[in-house]
């Protein structure tokens, strides 16, 4: 059967901006009876990312209003996310929406933040006869190398023996009052161990990012707007600024201002540049080039941004 998860209710709450935000009962059903996957679809991410083209770990799959509540029912969504949040690393969700207020932009799970609208159960992703299915992409649909998918396997395996530890851990406790020390000292080495499981996901998270990092800059190659010989040093530069935390604001085509990270706006930038697919001008020096080809520090050019 599929797994409903509630993701917002009537109310009037504060955003991330601080405004009040009033939700009623045919707020729910304007954004329920609009959403089209078909059309755009709305994907399951970790927090709120800053620009669209973070990863996504999951898609709505279609949403409904009842009772007062936004429900939506997700797919594709990675095993090793869903025992995070079977865990409890992950236990709310927070949505986005477009500013016309009906068209959803993300559903994002939350961690230690406390989501905008409160009152909402707690996420559940875990197996059973109401469980939503949880799946890779096929081949067709571009699945991962093999080399992830055995990472993502390795890490599913720690995290079921894990799981496995913290729930001899509180028999002990329950059963053994005698050794509470001993009981405590485990605990300590199961939560460490719990935090070497979330470390590894990053890691993977990691290395989604700079595939699609890698896929970009390819892009900008074949359209001709970046020349072979730039691609190391476009890659480590835009790795380089994605570890930046500063936003910058930018004028989209639409007359739109939007808030976008450094990556973002590089890559922006450089998808910018006419193209030239003869790759003819190799004298001429990159986009963050400085003076007679003298390319500028990291920090020169994240002030520059």
């Amino acid at each position: 059967m599929e797994k409903w998860i509630e993701i917002a209710r009537t109310g009037t709450f504060a955003d991330s901006a601080g405004r009040e935000q009033t939700f009623t009962a045919r707020d729910l059903e304007a954004i329920a009876n609009a959403y089209d996957p078909q059309k755009r679809d709305c994907p399951l991410v970790f927090g709120h990312p800053q620009s669209d083209s973070a990863p996504a770990f999951g898609w709505a799959q279609k949403l409904k209003a009842e009772g007062g509540k936004l429900l939506a029912v997700f797919d594709k969504v990675p095993e090793q996310v869903r025992a995070l949040v079977d865990a409890g690393h992950y236990r709310h969700v927070s949505m986005s929406l477009m500013p016309d207020r009906k068209t959803l932009r993300h559903v994002a799970l939350l961690g230690a933040a406390q989501p905008a609208i409160d009152g909402l159960r707690a996420v559940e992703l875990a197996d059973g006869a109401n469980s939503i299915t949880v799946e890779f992409s096929t081949k067709e649909e571009g699945t991962m190398p093999d080399d992830a998918q055995r990472e993502i396997g390795a890490l599913k395996e720690r995290l079921a023996a894990l799981e496995k530890e913290n729930a001899d851990l509180k028999k002990q406790v329950q059963g053994h009052k005698e050794g509470k020390d001993k009981a405590e000292a485990a605990k300590t080495e199961a939560e460490a161990k719990a935090e070497k499981a979330s470390a590894d996901f990053a890691a993977y998270r990691g290395k989604v990012e700079g595939e699609r990092r890698e896929a970009r800059v390819a892009e900008l190659v074949k359209a001709g707007k970046v020349k072979p010989a730039e691609k190391t040093g476009v890659l480590d530069f835009a790795a380089k600024l994605a570890m930046q935390t500063e936003t910058v604001n930018f004028a989209a085509p639409d007359g739109r201002t939007e808030s976008l990270s450094l990556e973002e706006r590089y890559f922006r930038e450089l998808e910018a540049r006419p193209e030239d697919p003869r790759f003819a001008d190799f004298s001429a020096p990159p986009g963050h080039a400085g003076p007679e080809g003298q390319a500028f520090t990291f920090e020169d050019m994240a002030k520059k941004l």
